[in-house]
């Protein structure tokens, strides 16, 4: 950063000259946002920008840390809560560059040193909307004790806090409710964060008239979402403070293109009038257009991550750009996620293929395969074993490239490092230490995996299929799973002998 550049701030623009009139400074806080994170910022809160900016919505956002070891709510507070979204890449053949100051957030509260001011929010009756993002990996249930006074660790706990502190507010009164709309990427995510919801209000005993309130009064909407938010622009932080004039510790850079699909109540599209910005939101069934994107974008996504961090690329476009690696991931979605798919959705997927792939090779975009890696095993589970198991089904026999990619996410999560003090732990590949960042139990799994590997073949498919059965195939049976845990197995083995590129050379050939 410039050290005679500003720090992003109200005043910082005033002097500057960039100011594009802060369209939503003076409109109230309609929203409630679970998460602050670049995804959030670089999608939902532009789309308030978006609408504010030609008077439509007329609300602003109030951000809470969804984490105890979250960073961004002390950097949004120090600017003012504003923040820089630059939209690059193709757009309808064009290349384009867009600049925007983002000022639909009005405050970001840390709930673990401030619950207080987070109730206070949910006594405000302009409140009327929660979105979230916080991951796969928080659309968990967390068995944790109800403290009035202490805000809940989880996302759903929090929820229901919060849900029943503005029932306790209004007295259960009718039009008090919310309407809730989940971002994460997890299949019926509304319908699956509500069971969070109910199953924790029965555990911690609460009255079940508020059930019944929220059952009445609040939506759980099911959402799908899709744009790729790279986050901070690395490396070009100098360059961007001497050409902005200001420092900005959260700017987040964005592809043009954009789709959000939400499943919701009919007088939702009133509520959030989307369309009314121009903006790429549809409110509709969203069946059809999460089979596509989570096999098509996600998924290649999750198998890049491992396979291009153990091959020595560092991000999305410089996987794609290899011939090797680049031809595996496309013809893992052409030639086994595609044959997966519905007959409605396989007709459109060969065009949306090729678009993914100009998405991906977005010069302006450098999508680190660190951060998608981010809670893995998880991705790998929503987003990839599906297609090979659906695959195992019309086929009759198991994909070898989505089997293979278990066997390179196995070897991702081998720890060869710790750090305790800080509580990170490290992977080793061609361009040296890389942070493995995962759920503490998800890392104790592997490196359980790892302590017993012994490189024979006999102790390998035990512990793979001890993995693969017990973890992700539920109740399938030990025999069906034999065949996947000896091809996975064997390939275990190669990536410790050879390494990764020899390997897909050995399976793409």
């Amino acid at each position: 950063m410039s050290n005679t550049s500003s720090l992003l701030n109200k005043k910082t623009l005033l002097e500057t000259g960039f100011a594009n009139g802060l369209p939503s400074s003076s409109y109230p806080e309609r929203v409630l946002q679970i998460g602050e994170g670049n995804f959030l910022r670089g999608f939902i809160d532009w789309m308030f920008f978006e609408m504010n900016k030609v008077g439509e919505f007329q609300g602003r956002v109030v951000a809470l840390q969804p984490t105890p070891r979250g960073k961004v709510v002390p950097k949004l507070n120090r600017q003012d809560c504003l923040y820089t979204l630059i939209q690059r890449g193709i757009y309808q053949g064009t290349t384009v560059e867009k600049i925007d100051v983002i000022d639909s957030i009005s405050r970001g509260i840390n709930p673990y040193s401030d619950w207080e001011e987070a109730l206070k929010v949910a006594e405000s009756p302009d409140i009327e909307f929660v979105f979230s993002n916080t991951t796969e990996a928080g659309l968990q249930y967390v068995d944790e004790s109800f403290d009035e006074a202490v805000s809940p660790l989880s996302f759903p706990g929090k929820l229901v806090s919060l849900l029943f502190h503005r029932y306790t507010i209004f007295n259960g009164e009718k039009g008090r409710g919310w309407m809730i709309i989940p971002c994460e990427l997890v299949e019926n995510n509304g319908v699956v964060l509500k069971e969070l919801c109910k199953k924790l209000t029965l555990n911690w005993g609460l009255p079940e008239s508020f059930w019944t309130w929220v059952e009445n009064e609040c939506s759980f909407c099911n959402t799908l979402v899709d744009r790729i938010v790279t986050g901070f622009p690395h490396g070009e932080e100098q360059q961007l403070a001497d050409r902005l004039g200001y420092q900005d510790e959260l700017m987040t850079v964005a592809e043009p293109y954009h789709l959000f699909v939400i499943d919701g109540p009919t007088e939702l599209q009133e509520k959030l009038p989307f369309k009314k910005a121009g903006l790429n939101v549809y409110f509709d069934d969203i069946t059809s257009y999460r089979e596509l994107k989570v096999k098509l974008l996600n998924a290649p996504h999750t198998l890049l991550a491992s396979c291009g961090i153990l091959y020595g690329v560092e991000t999305v476009r410089e996987g794609i750009k290899d011939d090797l690696l680049g031809n595996f991931i496309i013809h893992a979605m052409m030639e086994e996620i595609s044959s997966t798919l519905q007959p409605k959705e396989k007709e459109s997927s060969s065009q949306y293929i090729h678009d993914i792939i100009d998405r991906f090779l977005n010069p302006f975009l450098h999508h680190r395969l660190l951060d998608i890696s981010l809670n893995g095993y998880s991705k790998y589970r929503t987003r990839v074993m599906p297609s090979l198991l659906a695959f195992k089904e019309v086929e009759g026999a198991y994909p070898k490239r989505l089997a293979f990619s278990l066997a390179a996410l196995t070897s991702f999560y081998k720890v060869v490092e710790e750090d305790k003090e800080a509580n990170k732990f490290f992977g080793h590949g061609p361009n040296g230490l890389y942070e493995i960042r995962d759920s503490h139990d998800v890392i104790s799994k592997f490196r359980e995996f790892w302590e017993k590997y012994d490189g024979t073949t006999e102790c390998t498919t035990k512990l793979v299929k001890e993995l693969v059965v017990n973890d992700l195939l539920g109740e399938k049976t030990l025999s069906e799973a034999e065949g996947l845990s000896i091809f996975i197995a064997k390939h275990i083995m190669m990536l410790q002998e050879l390494g990764m590129e020899k390997t897909l050379e050995f399976i793409e050939q």
